[in-house]
């Protein structure tokens, strides 16, 4: 969690009850995190978490294993390796996501590299295939910085 707005600084360790996961929810065991410049931009007070996301733990992409679903979870189980995007709370310990909002990790996937996807690539998937249209065979120019995206593993 953090305390005010800065760097490292208002960064703190806390012990908390764990979340709750409503009926269509998810309570992950984090085992990695992304960060990302919205996490900077949170906890410098400049990118508020979405309503009913915790405010002062950032994080918005999280590997890890299910350890309880909700009453209306029927895709998933205790135990499943999932990875995905939540409206914050990804660093800590437990976090709370939609069932719609993970997927499994494919076992040739570690949760370290499952942890980088979501952000970066399930983003980019969407802007260029879902919402742009590209398809097998088309041609895509992707110029100047290209971030998460770009990075060489």
């Amino acid at each position: 969690m953090y305390v005010g707005t800065g760097g490292r600084e208002v960064m703190r360790l806390e012990e908390r009850p764990d979340p709750v996961p409503g009926s269509e929810e998810l309570l992950v065991a984090a085992r990695f995190a992304g960060i990302n410049t919205a996490d900077l931009a949170q906890r410098a007070g400049a990118y508020p978490a979405p309503p009913g996301a915790p405010q002062d733990v950032p994080g918005l992409e999280v590997a890890g294993t299910i350890v309880a679903t909700g009453s209306a979870v029927r895709g998933f189980a205790e135990g499943d390796r999932v990875f995905g995007l939540v409206g914050g709370g990804g660093l800590a310990d437990r976090v709370v996501v939609h069932e719609r909002h993970v997927t499994r990790v494919p076992d040739a996937l570690s949760d370290e590299d499952a942890a980088a996807i979501p952000e970066a690539f399930v983003t980019s998937h969407d802007a260029i295939v879902t919402r742009g249209g590209l398809r097998l065979g088309d041609v895509l120019l992707v110029n100047g910085a290209n971030g998460g995206v770009g990075t060489p593993r």
